[in-house]
């Protein structure tokens, strides 16, 4: 059935925009081209009238505009708006795309259709300018000249937020914002979203008693925390049971303080790998393993393993290559709880007693985990150059329990791991599954702090990434819509995380020196980080003297907190 569209339009520009103020968008992250100029005028038409529009976000670069788009969906847990030019556009945005698909992010790309210039490829073909992307989004859609924008525009919005979330595209074909919009209805394909049944009470309930019964159960989880209320329903289903809790830094998904949390699993670490050889019953909530690489260490013979997900094989890809004794689908937030009530009326008291005992176990074990992991830092807060785990510590102490992390530390990510926590929904978030594209953290940081203002919001990028996330165009924007955030460059001067690997193919020794140059790893004569902050009417500082860690810290969330954004160069 069609919608009543929310009023008449007399352009299909006027349309869209009425459709996007229905749907409660703020916002448009924005790189203007000639076919975005009926829009801005709309828009401004709309302004000068005192008539309600989204606010335009100028991105001076493509993949800062969806960065920005990505990190405010999921700070706010709305869908964004990103528009660019056409195919051109498109490309630039590039590798920020396919992080859409790796982090679940509900993100609507409204973009012309290039029908002139290239009609046809080199091999003779007619040339689809959505091809670019198909791999990459849900749906992907022409809005014809004869179609309702409004109800394109509707389901476009439907399919990115239906579990698991992801990106949309719609193209606009030309003369659509010019003219008054048609009348039919856009139907989006079948499999773009899934209906997903209640779990059956039966599987449920095997599940429990799978659990109930365990001697040894590990809970991982990766992104059931895009749902704030699930940290809590896990937290307590972790209680319940004596379950000890992995969680990976994609989300805020289980305190990384609580004692029944080890830490965080990073990207490319094995800290926490060996309890996974050790349990007989493994619950997945929402996982996927950190990284491109997947996990060594595999489950052992006769473990069980129980799976609360919305995509259970992970587009074919079997955890270990192995299927699940119950496989529970749908959406954790809605399943944790009933989970939990039925647990707790199957623990009988002598169940109850083992699993406390196994939980203050576990407490004590991770006391001397963070303890170690403690004096760590401060046995390493005098090494020059810095240590990861004094400026990790560091910057724990001194951004507060409230701040919004959002981090791409590839090579780093163990010392974010062991020094920094997290304990409440929405401060942490990373891009993926470590398989998308650098330099993500200076748009998304941007995004986050448009969606949460008043929140202090801090970006964790390395050198490499920091020169990947065009840097200018991120932090003129930052200044020009007054959305200051601290970003953090952990500069080791080249691409740490290729050289680390480089032995298995030179042999040890071979690449050092002027040979890091040579083949590629190493930064001969960096930039200065921190003036391109300056340049943007921003704060920078450079910071090479362990002493200066803390002071420098508190010097640029000053920075931040009087409207500026703000660099610090780190050299480790």
């Amino acid at each position: 059935m069609m919608r009543e569209k929310p009023a008449a339009a007399s352009s299909g520009a006027e349309a869209f925009v009425e459709t996007l103020n229905t749907l409660g968008v703020e916002r448009i992250f924005f790189n203007p081209g000639f076919d975005q100029l009926p829009l801005m005028g709309t828009i401004a038409k709309f302004r000068v009238s005192e008539r309600k529009a989204p606010r335009i976000v100028l991105c001076p670069h493509e993949s800062i505009a969806v960065s920005a788009a990505h990190g405010c969906a999921m700070a706010s847990g709305k869908p964004q708006v990103v528009a660019v030019w056409e195919d051109g556009g498109t490309l630039q945005g590039g590798g920020a795309i396919v992080n859409l698909k790796a982090g679940r992010v509900p993100v609507v790309f409204c973009v012309g259709a290039n029908v002139k210039r290239n009609p046809r490829n080199w091999l003779g073909e007619a040339v689809d300018q959505r091809k670019i992307v198909r791999d990459y989004v849900k749906w992907d859609h022409e809005v014809s000249r004869d179609e309702d924008i409004s109800s394109a525009l509707r389901e476009a919005f439907r399919v990115a937020s239906a579990e698991p979330c992801g990106p949309v595209y719609l193209t606009l074909a030309e003369g659509v914002s010019m003219e008054r919009p048609g009348e039919n209805l856009v139907l989006a394909p079948a499999g773009t979203t899934v209906d997903f049944e209640p779990p059956s009470t039966a599987d449920l309930q095997k599940a429990v008693e799978i659990l109930a019964a365990a001697t040894n159960p590990l809970i991982m989880t990766a992104y059931s925390g895009r749902h704030p209320q699930a940290v809590a329903s896990l937290v307590e289903l972790a209680e319940t049971v004596g379950a000890r809790v992995i969680t990976t830094d994609l989300r805020m998904n289980f305190p990384s303080t609580h004692p029944l949390c080890p830490g965080i699993d990073s990207i490319i670490g094995e800290t926490y790998d060996h309890y996974i050889g050790e349990a007989d019953v493994l619950l997945l909530v929402d996982y996927d393993f950190p990284g491109p690489l997947g996990k060594r260490v595999v489950p052992r013979d006769g473990s069980r393993i129980v799976q609360i997900d919305m995509e259970p094989l992970k587009n074919g890809r079997r955890l270990w290559d192995r299927l699940p004794e119950v496989l529970i689908t749908g959406d954790s937030a809605g399943i944790l709880p009933v989970f939990n009530d039925m647990l707790s009326r199957t623990l009988g008291p002598e169940q109850k007693s083992r699993a406390g005992e196994r939980a203050l176990k576990m407490a004590e074990e991770h006391a001397s985990i963070r303890e170690g992991f403690r004096k760590k830092a401060l046995d390493e807060a005098g090494n020059d150059p810095i240590s990861l785990d004094w400026l990790c510590h560091c910057i724990n102490e001194e951004i507060g329990d409230d701040a919004i992390l959002v981090h791409m530390l590839p090579s780093n990510a163990d010392a974010l791991s062991r020094q920094i926590s997290r304990t409440k929904p929405g401060t942490i978030f990373s891009w993926g599954d470590g398989a998308g594209s650098m330099g993500w953290p200076l748009g998304a940081a941007l995004g986050a702090k448009l969606a949460a203002p008043d929140k202090m919001v801090v970006s964790l990028i390395g050198d490499g990434g920091f020169i990947y996330g065009c840097p200018v165009a991120a932090f003129w924007t930052a200044s020009a819509y007054h959305a200051p955030f601290l970003s953090i460059v952990f500069n080791n001067n080249g691409y740490a995380i290729c050289k680390q690997d480089m032995p298995r193919f030179a042999g040890e020794g071979v690449v050092k020196g002027d040979m890091e140059f040579e083949v590629g790893f190493d930064f001969k004569d960096p930039p200065d980080y921190a003036s391109i902050a300056i340049a943007c009417h921003g704060y920078g500082r450079k910071v090479e003297d362990p002493s200066e860690v803390r002071v420098a810290l508190r010097t640029a969330i000053d920075a931040v907190r009087a409207g500026k954004p703000a660099v610090l160069d780190v050299r480790i």
